[in-house]
């Protein structure tokens, strides 16, 4: 039986610890653009749960057209990065800046994620 790489699991729980616990949104999204995972940040910044994230699509959390139409992009680009606006819970919307990538996890194709809010959020109107 060969002996686990100690590194490599010490280094994937660290890496997967800082992300969890950073101040920037991570989201990480399927093939078919259903998000599998979403750090603590994503969370704050939407006011939805890991739970309730999980349940949507790559897009939906756009607050318009364009940041709804990113995640058709980036599968075709394989690369992105711009601004969009992301819809909370509560119906305000947070201006952010993005940045996805393809990556790979398991072996299998996955798409990240990362947000930053670049304001504050903009109430709901009415």
């Amino acid at each position: 039986m060969a002996k686990p790489d100690l590194d490599a699991v010490l280094h994937g729980t660290l890496l997967g610890e800082g992300a969890n616990n950073a101040q920037v949104a991570v989201l990480l999204a399927d093939e078919h653009g259903q998000y599998v995972a979403a750090n603590t940040f994503v969370c704050e910044l939407t006011g939805y749960t890991r739970g309730q994230i999980v349940r949507f699509r790559a897009g939906e959390l756009g607050a318009d057209d364009a940041s709804r139409g990113i995640y058709e992009k980036l599968m075709a680009r394989k690369k992105m990065q711009g601004r969009k606006l992301v819809r909370c819970r509560d119906g305000s919307v947070v201006p952010c800046r993005y940045w996805g990538i393809p990556t790979t996890v398991a072996s299998l194709p996955y798409f990240l994620l990362l947000l930053w809010a670049t304001g504050a959020p903009v109430p709901a109107e009415g």
